[in-house]
């Protein structure tokens, strides 16, 4: 047996039992609900949604093919008609249309027009938990257990307030976590402004890098003071050079004048072609 019909009240009735071939699709912002044809759009989209949820929560879990299958079955033509058959007096009687000579179920768009009508006119008045409960017992007439619609689908988290709050005194809203904006990669950072620790610097991104590094040292003039060229060769190309009263001085400088270079052109560099 079908479960009761949700009463219509004033002029949601008057809409849904409104054929539309009467209103000929006039619509203006004065109108409570607007027409049939408004209703029956709501009504074939909480419809499908319904159908879907009480899909989706039957247990044991249909695969994605049953679950189609099931729901065309549920939708089809034939299903409609026969919930409106089920309503017969109540329902399909009542609408007042241009054309008074065939029955509306003669014709299964108009059957679906104004059971997806009904529906969404349910919708509007009474929300759509009630909603769901009524094509709950449609669907599922052994039920005791209406789905649940707005608690799963509907309804928002609850924050309980702080338990070191005072008697009276308001709690501030929960705030949302901060944005997470992910950091670029970075670039090798760098080298201090002097000559002064570049080279542990320069050192460290070749490796990084799996780039080559050689240092070609040389002196010249007295042992007592004597004058250094270091030469800062990159995968196999001299790359910078330095000059100074010592090894370490030189070097630094060397390393200073590489990182330039290869700042300039990325850090990309290609392999050198094999000497013969």
């Amino acid at each position: 047996m079908a479960p009761p019909l949700p009463p219509l009240h004033g002029d949601l009735m008057l809409d849904v039992f409104t054929h539309r071939s009467l209103s000929q699709g006039i619509l203006n912002d004065q109108m409570p609900h607007g027409n049939s044809d408004r209703l029956s759009q709501l009504g074939k989209s909480v419809l499908d949604t319904i159908v879907t949820f009480i899909l989706f929560e039957e247990r044991p879990m249909l695969t994605g093919e049953d679950f189609s299958t099931k729901h065309a079955n549920i939708l089809s033509d034939a299903t409609v008609r026969s919930w409106l058959n089920s309503y017969d007096t109540e329902l399909k009687r009542r609408v007042r249309r241009a054309s008074t000579n065939s029955n509306i179920l003669d014709d299964p768009e108009e059957a679906r027009f104004l059971f997806n009508s009904y529906v969404g006119a349910v919708c509007v008045q009474d929300g759509l938990q009630a909603t769901a409960n009524w094509i709950g017992k449609l669907v599922k007439p052994d039920s005791d257990q209406p789905p649940g619609l707005m608690h799963n689908l509907g309804s928002r988290p609850t924050f309980a307030p702080a338990t070191h709050a005072q008697a009276g005194t308001p709690h501030a809203a929960p705030t949302a976590p901060p944005p997470y904006y992910p950091s670029a990669p970075q670039a090798p950072a760098s080298p201090p402004a002097g000559p002064q620790g570049t080279l542990a610097l320069f050192n460290q991104t070749c490796a990084q890098q799996g780039i080559s590094i050689e240092w070609i040292s040389t002196s010249n003039g007295p042992s007592h003071g004597p004058r250094w060229e270091v030469r800062c060769i990159v995968n196999g190309v001299e790359r910078g050079s330095g000059l100074g009263r010592n090894q370490k001085q030189a070097k630094e400088i060397a390393a200073r004048q590489a990182w330039e270079y290869m700042e300039g052109i990325g850090w990309n560099l290609e392999q050198p072609e094999p000497t013969a």
